[in-house]
C-alpha cells in the first residue's frame, strides 16, 4: 500500500505545483515516473519474499507424521 500512497502523494504535488507554476511538469514528471517504478519493485519484491519456495513446503509436509484412528483407517480401507 505504501507504494500506491508514494504515487499519489507524488501526482497530487505535481497536480498542485501545475497550478502555480507552468514548468513544474517538466520536473513532475519524471519524479511521478521513478516514483511509480520503485513502487512496483518494492510491491513484487514484497510478493516475491512472500511467496515462499515450494521445495521448502514439500519438505515440511513430508516431515509431519499424521496418526489415523481405527476409525480412519477403517474409512481409507
Amino acid at each position: 500500500m505504501a507504494p500506491l500512497m508514494l504515487a499519489i502523494f507524488v501526482f497530487l504535488c505535481l497536480a498542485t505545483g501545475a497550478a502555480f507554476v507552468f514548468g513544474t511538469p517538466l520536473l513532475g514528471v519524471p519524479l511521478l515516473i521513478i516514483a511509480l517504478v520503485v513502487g512496483a519493485v518494492g510491491m513484487f519484491a514484497k510478493r516475491a519474499a512472500e511467496a515462499g519456495d515450494i521445495k521448502e513446503e514439500l519438505h515440511d509436509a513430508q516431515a509431519q507424521k499424521t496418526d489415523f484412528t481405527k476409525r480412519d483407517r477403517e474409512t481409507l480401507a
